[in-house]
């Protein structure tokens, strides 16, 4: 096998050494970590983050439900008060659901504010739980809209990255390889001083993951209006040097792709990650370009071709 060694070894960076069997990726291809945690999927108190980091689907799910079910309370609090006693204007109705249904409608008005004036509080009783379920109404529409308003403005970066890294064929003139990763922006808004780092991951026969980074040839660029090729020359001092995919496989190799940038439209920094594994790394090939200039001088990039890559000769 060949050596896997570097003349500046990178400490651990956060994902551990010991363990007591093979490991899977440490980085899914989406940039989450690849950690399975037991007991408490939240800590107590950090309600914010919670909701901040819920999916849309899910957020919108809660939120309907909670509507539902809060409405469907205060509905059965104004029948326990009494249908006629307590809602002035209900029809007479002498279906169970159907009376719920008048004081569930009757709830979501006073709830959401909008108040038709077809069904009115009557009594002192009435009259207290429609005023309390006012404010629990202009109460949790605050909340959702503080919600909705920091999951819409918290910058995320929608960097593409191609689906295989490659290791091209050796060049003519020096003979050696580079390993290399395509990244380009999804959006159309402009990223700036955007910077890469790569780190190499092997496990050694006892289970034990040593990390490298690995030198690039231009680490940082001003813009991102294109598609940006990440190189790393495979010289004597890399720590792929002599390796072969057959070394990558048994040493369960994965390379960490880092980036970082700033958002001009948010004035923010971003940062993603990806991860390619052993089995996604594409030998003796080459990227095909994605971009092209048309007769009257515009540029024109074609994203499906990010991933697009050519056998050598």
């Amino acid at each position: 096998m060949a050596r896997t060694f570097s003349p500046l070894p990178t400490q651990d960076p956060g994902l551990g050494e010991k363990f007591t069997a093979r490991t899977q990726r440490f980085v899914n291809r989406d940039g989450t970590f690849n950690v399975r945690r037991m007991g408490p999927t939240w800590v107590r108190g950090d309600w914010y983050h919670y909701w901040v980091s819920l999916s849309w689907a899910r957020f919108g799910a809660a939120v309907l439900g909670y509507f539902t079910v809060i409405n469907a309370l205060f509905a059965l609090g104004y029948l326990g008060i009494g249908y006629q006693a307590g809602l002035l204007g209900a029809p007479l109705v002498s279906a169970w659901w159907e009376r719920f249904l008048d004081a569930f409608f009757f709830s979501v008005q006073t709830f959401t504010s909008v108040g038709y004036g077809v069904i009115s509080p009557k009594g002192i009783a009435s009259g207290f739980l429609s005023s309390f379920e006012a404010l629990a109404g202009v109460l949790t529409f605050a909340v959702i809209t503080g919600l909705v308003y920091a999951r819409f403005s918290r910058p995320t970066a929608r960097i593409l990255f191609c689906e295989a890294a490659i290791i091209t064929p050796p060049d003519e003139k020096t003979g050696l390889r580079r390993f290399m990763v395509r990244i380009a922006n999804e959006r159309t808004n402009t990223i700036i001083d955007i910077s890469a780092r790569l780190l190499l991951s092997v496990m050694l026969p006892d289970f034990t993951r040593r990390y490298y980074l690995l030198d690039l040839e231009r680490a940082t660029i001003m813009f991102l209006p294109l598609n940006w090729t990440l190189v790393h020359d495979i010289t004597p001092e890399s720590p792929l040097y002599e390796l072969t995919l057959d070394d990558l496989a048994q040493q369960n190799a994965e390379i960490v792709v880092m980036l970082r940038g700033f958002d001009d439209t948010f004035a923010q920094d971003i940062n993603t990650r990806c991860s390619y594994t052993h089995a996604e790394v594409r030998w003796h090939h080459r990227f095909v370009r994605p971009y092209r200039t048309t007769e009257a001088g515009e540029n024109l990039l074609d994203l499906s071709l990010l991933s697009a890559t050519e056998a050598g000769e």
